[in-house]
């Protein structure tokens, strides 16, 4: 009975308040551990290889790439979209914009790749943003 009569109004809301976080504390705790129990595993590394592949194909049906072209391939494209993405984020942060648009992406692929090249890109995109749009 001492003990309660000397705490102050100040620490019984601390000490009441901190019983409540604890209690929700061991909630979230049991929601993670029943969340854990699903089945986990690595997850796999992202990369074109699919896409690239997808493309030969509509190329020539029976082409096909060997693995260490296909580990090139997906690295040139990894390193262009890399490229692409540090390109348009500085033009994005010059216009101080906080939002990564198609024209920021439309320059960046107008700069960093050779005009015939860019063109194309160009198109294809435009065309991927009319697709999506639709």
């Amino acid at each position: 009975m001492d003990l309660f009569l000397s705490f102050s109004p100040r620490s019984f809301f601390f000490f009441f308040s901190t019983l409540n976080t604890m209690a929700g504390s061991k909630r979230v705790a049991k929601k993670a551990a029943s969340a854990g129990a699903k089945k986990g595993g690595r997850k796999g590394k992202r990369s074109f290889k699919v896409y690239i592949a997808r493309s030969l194909k509509q190329v020539n049906k029976s082409l096909t790439v060997s693995g260490t072209a296909m580990k090139i391939l997906n690295g040139f494209v990894v390193d262009q979209f890399d490229r692409i993405a540090v390109q348009a984020a500085q033009l994005a942060r010059s216009t101080k914009r906080a939002t990564l648009g198609s024209a920021e992406v439309q320059t960046a692929v107008r700069l960093l790749l050779p005009a015939e090249l860019a063109k194309h890109a160009m198109a294809e995109g435009t065309k991927a943003v009319a697709k999506i749009a639709a």
